[in-house]
């Protein structure tokens, strides 16, 4: 896979200007926006008609979510781009972002799922590019999201789901999402974990971090055999949020051909509701 680079210039030669192309027609964006929190990008457009589009997206050129949908026709189908493994099936391009004149170029294409969970859904064709202006504004809590080098390539979340822990004493995953085929699974207990270090392998079930990767020829995900290490450097509960934070480095084993994969420089922090 193409590794990533984040591109960055003093200034952008062209104005600002968005083209949206949906299902074949041209849409008539009138009215376009944009904000960035740390190093996240949301920018939202819209037609005279309704028809409007949001992408997310990070600073380092990784895809989030990006949606269709209309902001007058309730009939209008809603609809993302496939949940994993995002750009194995649809092309996005972060061609400069502009830190100093806060402006961003895009280009983008491909198929968005009325269910983003399920490939055979039905789909829609889009296509676009721009140049747009955005706005910074300040997180409700700082620095949250998870990074890693995985076999030396920077890797940073871009969504994220969280399993189990939803009875008092159980388990609890947060899996951590990219737009490659890697899958992050973080798993502590609420209730017993505690600052400190702990040691993990393939047969840890919990204050254990698992690495995936997802087929797009089966469409799941195949766990590796992982072992590695997990610190917990700090764990702060609230009423009704906990925060914690953590480092992380691991060797996965795929076994469906035995090849390794290093995870190393693994930092989190995460926010979550006590349950």
């Amino acid at each position: 896979m193409k590794k990533k680079t984040r591109k960055m210039m003093l200034r952008l030669p062209r104005k600002i200007f968005f083209n949206y192309v949906y299902k074949g027609e041209t849409v008539s964006i009138d009215n376009w926006t944009g904000q960035k929190v740390e190093n996240t990008l949301s920018i939202t457009a819209s037609g005279s008609d309704g028809n409007s589009i949001n992408l997310l997206f990070n600073t380092f050129g990784d895809q989030g979510r990006i949606t269709s949908y209309s902001t007058t026709d309730f009939d209008f189908p809603s609809s993302g781009n496939f949940a994993y493994f995002t750009s194995n099936f649809f092309t996005f391009e972060l061609v400069n972002i502009d830190e100093v004149n806060k402006k961003v170029e895009v280009k983008f294409s491909g198929e968005l799922y009325e269910d983003e969970y399920d490939i055979e859904s039905d789909s829609h064709e889009v296509e676009g590019s721009f140049i747009a202006s955005y706005i910074e504004t300040e997180p409700g809590i700082a620095n949250l999201g998870t990074h890693a080098q995985i076999d030396g390539e920077a890797w940073y979340n871009t969504s994220s789901f969280e399993a189990g822990g939803f009875v008092s004493g159980t388990d609890i995953t947060f899996n951590q999402l990219s737009d490659n085929e890697h899958l992050i699974s973080i798993s502590i207990n609420h209730d017993t974990t505690e600052e400190g270090s702990f040691n993990f392998n393939a047969d840890s079930s919990v204050n254990s971090v698992v690495l995936s990767r997802y087929d797009e020829i089966a469409h799941e995900f195949v766990s590796y055999e992982s072992s590695g290490t997990l610190v917990i450097t700090a764990k702060e509960v609230g009423h009704q949020l906990t925060l914690i934070k953590g480092e992380f480095s691991l060797t996965g084993i795929d076994t469906t051909d035995n090849s390794t994969t290093e995870v190393t420089g693994g930092n989190f922090s995460i926010v979550y509701v006590n349950y």
